[in-house]
């Protein structure tokens, strides 16, 4: 099968940004390098004692989840 000009112009543009696009770091590699992992139950109710003292003394959540290493989604969550 033969490709005009055209379509091997096309074909390279596309592989230079495919590569391009996979060479470039993602947003998540940059802070998150480590793999995710599952909390226990313990771990949890650990945290979740941790997050309802630090909101009866006023802490911000954004400070809370700095400190535990927390998104503030995820304390929103456990808070409930």
């Amino acid at each position: 099968m033969r490709l005009t000009k055209n379509e091997r112009t096309f074909l390279t543009t596309l592989s230079g940004i495919a590569n391009k696009l996979l060479d470039t770091p993602n947003a998540r590699d940059k802070d998150g390098a480590e793999k995710r992992m599952r909390r226990s139950a313990a771990d949890v109710t650990k945290l979740k004692r941790e997050i309802r003292l630090a909101r009866r003394k006023k802490v911000p959540v954004r400070q809370i989840a700095e400190q535990l290493g927390l998104t503030t989604s995820y304390i929103y969550q456990l808070d409930k």
